[in-house]
């Protein structure tokens, strides 16, 4: 068992934390369809998912509990359940009434879009406890992915392939725990190296070649689809799990020992992940979306950044909460719960549920 952290540690550390990680996901959406010809946007998109998911699974899995008895089965279905099946009919029907038919994700049997997390989260949770037995988990995870990651029959059905691929980051937050991050004493030289660390990283992306194949960092696609169907590939993929343990956990630290007053988002962090995506569709729709990344490199980046944090502001508000709970949330909890459930606080529950829903 992990040791406690205080109340206080906590929330001045993860929900930081959480809020930075929340917005580089509404920014990475806001920017990705346009980093295929963008020679400026593309290296700061691989910067961020080249750490960003990662360490949401690895944060997800610090506070998750490594048993499932009947209480936290019912935490699974109020946090992950619900959301994803109400939130999955409200875009497909969205996708509906704009295009004229279901998404493409439909056809495929996956989550819409960014809703793939709550599928792996759900399946992180239940596999927990089995590889929590295990002499070595993590080693154990990441051959299931290696291996897996061969397979043409993994993909995004029922989002497996990110489940399996992302698995081992959820794990060896499990096993680390939250010492690293919530230690209140500060280290100047860990500091500095961590500092060091995403500065050189972040350099570097901007020296990657244009043809580099920016499909990896997804999780989505296997070897023979990016066609490294061999050894190399599989080496290519340590390397990366690699870099991105090793910038992600310097990016959590550097994170966790300074106070950003981004706790509230942090903790809203599940609706802001929730309603994104519609901000987004609206933007598209609109042409508004189009617009901003067309404009040169300075404003373009500016009114990206500009937009994301609107929305993450907008969706994290209090009453963005008390609208989707009332609404979709706890009327669908009552058709998933048993009747002695009806009672229970459902709000606070899910509050935390992104990275918190199985605690």
């Amino acid at each position: 068992m992990h040791p406690p952290a205080s109340s206080l540690i906590r929330n001045s550390s993860l929900d930081n934390i959480k809020g930075v990680l929340i917005f580089l996901v509404v920014f990475g959406h806001f920017i990705e369809l346009r980093i295929a010809n963008d020679a400026f946007l593309r290296p700061i998109w691989i910067f961020i998912y080249a750490f960003h998911m990662p360490m949401f699974a690895l944060v997800s899995g610090i506070f998750s509990k490594v048993t499932l008895d009947n209480k936290q089965a019912g935490q699974l279905i109020k946090n992950i359940v619900v959301p994803l099946v109400g939130f999955e009919l409200i875009y497909e029907c969205t996708e509906y009434v704009l295009i004229g038919k279901l998404s493409v994700y439909a056809g495929l049997i996956a989550p819409y879009w960014m809703l793939w997390y709550l599928m792996s989260l759900l399946c992180w949770r239940l596999m927990l406890p089995l590889f929590v037995t295990m002499r070595f988990p993590v080693v154990v995870a990441l051959a299931l992915s290696l291996l897996t990651t061969y397979s043409e029959h993994t993909g995004y059905l029922l989002s497996s392939s990110r489940t399996l691929i992302f698995f081992p980051y959820f794990l060896l937050g499990s096993v680390m725990g939250p010492r690293l991050f919530s230690s209140p004493k500060k280290d100047g030289r860990l500091t500095i190296i961590a500092v060091a660390i995403i500065a050189a990283a972040l350099s570097v992306t901007f020296f990657l070649p244009p043809l580099f194949d920016y499909r990896w960092l997804y999780g989505s696609f296997s070897l023979h689809r990016l066609g490294m169907a061999n050894l190399t590939g599989t080496l290519y993929q340590l390397l990366q799990y690699g870099i991105s343990s090793v910038v992600g956990i310097a990016m959590l630290y550097v994170l966790s020992r300074q106070d950003l007053r981004l706790a509230r988002i942090g903790k809203q962090s599940m609706y802001v992940f929730l309603w994104h995506g519609m901000a987004l569709i609206a933007l598209q729709a609109t042409g508004i979306l189009a617009s901003i990344l067309h404009m040169q490199p300075a404003a373009r980046l500016s009114l990206s950044l500009l937009c994301s944090a609107i929305i993450v502001v907008v969706a994290a508000h209090p009453y963005c909460e008390l609208l989707t709970q009332k609404l979709i949330l706890y009327p669908l909890s009552t058709v998933f719960m048993r009747p002695f459930d009806k009672n229970k606080s459902h709000t606070a529950s899910t509050n935390n549920a992104i990275t918190d829903a199985t605690r």
